[in-house]
């Protein structure tokens, strides 16, 4: 109480600072005594509402109250002022003398919304079928109230932990994902829901890989909803930008977004950074979101990306290897061609004997590709 009063305690008579514990309502808790006090005080935010502080009878006499800087809410009291928001801390004290303590406010749902996506992912799990579906419903009860449908799947898909019973919806507005989610709880198909085929568990774990691609997946434009949307993939390709930008003397923005220039990003030595930049900053997206892979594949410009992800080298040393890269081969002749053959590397090397001096095999992508 001391050290709340020597942070707190400078304000009016008329406008104390209420107290309350988690303690009266559910008493010791030991290691979850925080969340408890968390999850108390959210409430009271929610429903506008100080609940009473039980069993209170007489103040503690070590603490002079005489400053009546605080207030113990006996009887509950409604919790609205209108000339600011409702801010709350929650403290809370271990026994081996950790202490922590966390800020909680209320948010403002007038603000407005930057997003212009149609369509949203919700995604749930729980530990068994039975648990799927009762979560389903209280989504389902959830998007009834005044909530924003874009901030309730950000939450399902970074704040909760992914269980083996698995259920996406794919919908917008919310009123098509209660219907989702109600065809799902009565066993119904619905175009917005996406189940997988087989139940995951600890055993059958599947493993994820990133394969990034080589040149001609680039235009011009790409990514420009995810640099407005998404700040980790904002802040990656910003920082790619400040690396490039004095060396190749661009800004790498302006030849991604602007539509003038999709010319230049089909020229090797734009292209080469500009398809790095893109792909590295879509992992970074990736890897934020806690979906981690398991192996790193590339092809072409692409294994630099799986090279730079996989701590070969840094991004700084990536960024300059394929600017000089694209620089390099930028320079080569360009009256020149190649093409795609889907045939194996003896049937190409056979058909090509009476050209030796004019094509040769610059690569046997596979089996049954080859460029010539």
């Amino acid at each position: 109480i001391e050290s709340i009063a020597a942070v707190f305690g400078k304000r009016s008579s008329n406008q104390p600072l209420v107290i309350g514990s988690v303690k009266t309502n559910l008493g010791h808790l030991e290691g979850a005594a925080g969340i408890a006090g968390l999850i108390k005080t959210v409430l009271a935010l929610q429903n506008n509402k100080i609940p009473p502080h039980l069993h209170f009878k007489k103040p503690n006499p070590r603490f002079d109250w005489s400053s009546h800087i605080f207030e113990i809410p006996v009887q509950g009291k409604v919790w609205n002022p209108s000339d600011r928001k409702k801010i709350a801390g929650v403290s809370s004290f271990g026994f081996s003398g950790t202490n922590a303590h966390i800020i909680v406010g209320e948010i403002d749902y007038n603000l407005p919304q930057k997003s212009e996506n149609k369509v949203y992912l919700l995604p749930l799990s729980a530990r068994s079928e039975k648990s799927l579906q009762e979560l389903a419903k209280e989504y389902q009860y959830a998007l009834d109230e005044s909530i924003d449908f874009a901030d309730v799947c950000f939450t399902a898909s970074t704040g909760r932990a992914a269980f083996q019973n698995r259920l996406c919806i794919l919908a917008d507005p919310k009123v098509t994902a209660q219907k989702a989610l109600i065809s799902f709880q009565k066993g119904e198909n619905s175009e917005q829901l996406i189940t997988p085929i087989t139940q995951l568990s600890s055993e059958n774990q599947l493993k994820i890989a990133f394969l990034f691609s080589g040149q001609g997946s680039q235009y011009s434009g790409m990514g420009e909803t995810l640099y407005n949307c998404e700040p980790v993939f904002k802040d990656t390709l910003d920082i790619c930008h400040k690396i490039i930008e004095p060396i190749l003397e661009k800004s790498l923005l302006d030849l991604i977004f602007k539509l003038e220039n999709s010319e230049l990003i089909e020229q090797t030595q734009i292209t080469q950074p500009v398809l790095f930049s893109f792909e590295y900053a879509l992992a970074k997206l990736w890897q934020s979101w806690g979906i981690e892979p398991s192996a790193l594949l590339g092809h072409s410009i692409g294994e630099y990306v799986a090279a730079c992800l996989a701590g070969v080298f840094s991004l700084e040393d990536a960024l300059k290897l394929v600017t000089q890269r694209g620089h390099l081969m930028g320079k080569l002749p360009h009256n020149g061609s190649m093409a795609a053959i889907y045939a194996d590397y003896e049937t190409v090397a056979a058909a090509l004997t009476s050209y030796q001096n004019q094509v040769s095999i610059a690569s046997a992508n596979g089996s049954i590709t080859v460029i010539s």
